[in-house]
């Protein structure tokens, strides 16, 4: 019988993707970004019911799943309008997105999903293929993950986006 190797979680690559979009008129980059990787795991409490614990993770093996979260921060002195925070990070080969794992939209926030790599976004009904070959792709086939602030973002204010993934 064969050991299964354990998959490194990628989170120093994943950080280095993770695109923080600020159209602002300033010489540095008015957000900063960081990442917090968790290997999630369901317990089950003496009264029956299931909660998730978290753990910090460097590694992961096939059918665990891992939580990212992107802390997000106005680290400038001005308050960023509404629409000009934008997120995008990838769900990375060898991971596959978990459904209903990703920071919902709100008033304040909207979350989008692609299935092309990034190249469309679509809140729901994300469409894969074209003409008669077009469809509705399943959520685990996702590929990007997309927030945008719709309210503004003061200064020294963060902001925790989280999604989930299974290590395949």
């Amino acid at each position: 019988m064969g050991m299964t190797r354990p998959w490194i979680v990628p989170a120093l690559s994943l950080l280095l993707l993770v695109a923080a979009t600020v159209a602002f008129a300033q010489a540095t980059n008015p957000v900063e970004t960081e990442l917090e990787t968790y290997i999630v795991s369901q317990v089950t409490r003496e009264d029956g019911t299931r909660e998730d614990r978290f753990s910090p993770a460097t590694q992961a093996r096939p059918g665990q799943a891992v939580e990212y979260r992107i802390i997000v921060r106005n680290v400038s002195d001005e308050t960023l309008p509404p629409g000009i925070v934008v997120i995008t990070v990838p769900v990375l080969e060898g991971t596959q997105f978990l459904p209903n794992s990703a920071t919902p939209s709100s008033e304040d926030l909207l979350t989008e999903f692609s299935a092309d790599d990034g190249l469309t976004f679509a809140e729901i009904n994300v469409f894969v293929g074209l003409g008669e070959n077009r469809a509705i792709a399943d959520p685990t086939a996702y590929t990007t993950v997309r927030w945008t602030l719709l309210v503004e973002m003061e200064p020294e204010t963060e902001l925790t986006l989280v999604y989930r993934v299974t290590i395949r």
